[in-house]
């Protein structure tokens, strides 16, 4: 919203010698310097000094009209018409006995008002915003109230310093000119966006969203764009396609009046492999797994066996399987991305082998 006030200029007021002896008035012109005033002003005039008993005519020959005062030693004009000059300002007296002296005269310059416009745009927290658009350069900037959080304000360019989220700034700016001007401008400071938010590693073949967006309503993307086929959701943030041991930067922006934006790396971790081997065997015979994919992780009966039998959580080797019965042996990895897989394993029938006889 703009207010634009008039400044209330200092009245110059024209003095007008008459010389007056025994209430007479000398016979003589006298022309006072020229008058320098402002367009849209109200100027007092008045003689010094004046007969109360006389009468007065004032004459004015363009550039206003004389709204007071006529007859009298003491006048006013508006001067509101045409600007530039000289506009001829001439007073003549009449005594008592009707004897009229010499016409003093004044000549008037009128002054056009200086233009005090500019204008200033709502902000974002911590950027700069000058005023533009100034009509009538040279003049100084303020707080018109001065604001009382330490902001400050550029008395050249109108620039406002530590400006707050939230505020309303009334910044005046006054001219220099013969004829100054003066006028407010209000201006609003934004609240910037916070785009941050979370991406965590996750695991190939599942899916990962972005969380702790604290400025919804934004959209993201690959920052920059990976060339496998790789997608992700503007709306959540969720990579479709990610490959394996691939750290992907995904950058969020904002959509407000002050967007923001912010980058986070998210990494694709490998998946274990669970994958062994036990073959079957014979009752008492070595049967440690092999071929272990991913090291490390543990084996154990699925379900539990309720025979007594026992397995090597390391090596997977099952002691007191019984003859004749298969075993479900998991085995579970212990990394980021853990993995695990099942093997049935048999253990042969013992052969039963009859008495010898001799024959």
């Amino acid at each position: 919203m703009k207010t634009k006030t008039n400044n209330k200029f200092l009245k110059a007021v024209a003095v007008l010698a008459m010389f007056l002896v025994s209430n007479t008035i000398i016979a003589q012109t006298s022309t006072a310097p020229t008058q320098v005033v402002c367009i849209g002003s109200t100027e007092p005039y008045l003689l010094n000094p004046s007969n109360s008993t006389s009468t007065y005519q004032w004459v004015l020959s363009s550039g206003g009209i004389i709204t007071t005062g006529q007859g009298t030693g003491s006048i006013s004009i508006d001067w509101n018409m045409v600007v530039g000059g000289p506009h001829t300002l001439t007073v003549t007296e009449t005594d008592v006995n009707g004897c009229a002296g010499l016409p003093k005269i004044v000549d008037v310059t009128l002054n056009i008002l200086d233009d005090a416009s500019f204008i200033l745009t709502d902000f974002c927290e911590g950027s700069t915003n000058s005023a533009s658009g100034i009509i009538t350069s040279g003049g100084g900037f303020t707080f018109n109230p001065l604001p009382t959080a330490g902001e400050s304000i550029n008395a050249i360019t109108g620039e406002i310093t530590g400006g707050i989220a939230g505020n309303t700034y009334d910044v005046e700016y006054l001219t220099n000119g013969t004829c100054p001007q003066q006028s407010i401008e209000s201006v609003y400071v934004n609240a910037s966006d916070d785009a941050t938010f979370a991406l965590t590693d996750y695991c190939a073949g599942t899916a990962n969203s972005a969380s702790a967006i604290v400025t919804s309503g934004g959209s993201f993307s690959f920052n920059p764009i990976p060339t496998g086929g790789e997608l992700i959701d503007a709306v959540t943030g969720e990579i479709t396609g990610g490959i394996a041991g691939t750290t992907y930067n995904v950058e969020y922006i904002t959509n407000g009046v002050c967007p923001d934006n912010s980058i986070e790396t998210v990494t694709v971790n490998n998946l274990d492999d669970a994958s062994f081997t036990l073959t079957d065997h014979c009752v008492g015979s070595p049967n440690a797994a092999t071929a272990i994919a991913t090291a490390g992780g543990s084996f154990v009966f699925n379900p539990i066996p309720t025979g007594g039998e026992s397995i090597d959580p390391i090596t997977g080797e099952i002691t007191g399987g019984l003859s004749g019965i298969s075993y479900t042996v998991e085995y579970s990895t212990t990394g980021v991305c853990a993995d695990s897989q099942t093997q049935n394993v048999l253990i042969y029938t013992t052969p039963t082998t009859g008495p010898i006889f001799h024959n």
